[in-house]
């Protein structure tokens, strides 16, 4: 039996080698209403337009922020402004919080007695 390809990817501030799932996606879409461009956190990987690697720590996102690495590697003619990188940090920490919880891509699955569930109900 044959075993799957995982796809690699490097992380543009620290270097690391990860599978694509340990890692962390920001992309530059393009804004359907004007000819700028809108610098976002990708949860899923999926998302059209030019995308760069994060190791999903904190510190490696700091130190892509610090050394201009996100500028470099989507290819942007401007430095990122304080509130697009203020935007990017809480979606970046969200995501390694969802994915903490979340274990993978497992469901998850809450157990509620159907006394709670009435409580919470009539409450």
């Amino acid at each position: 039996m044959q075993t799957k390809h995982v796809p690699i990817r490097t992380c543009i501030a620290t270097g690391v080698k990860k599978p694509k799932q340990e890692m962390v996606r920001v992309v530059r879409v393009q804004n359907a209403d004007s000819p700028d461009f809108v610098i976002k956190v990708d949860p899923k990987g999926k998302e059209r337009g030019r995308g760069a690697s994060i190791d999903s720590t904190m510190e490696a996102f700091e130190l892509a922020v610090k050394k201009h690495a996100i500028e470099r590697a989507l290819k942007l003619e401007r430095h990122l402004n304080p509130e697009e990188v203020a935007s990017l940090r809480k979606d970046f920490a969200d995501l390694l919080e969802e994915r903490e919880f979340r274990q993978g891509q497992k469901k998850v699955v809450y157990k509620v007695t159907r006394e709670e569930l009435e409580q919470r109900l009539l409450a």
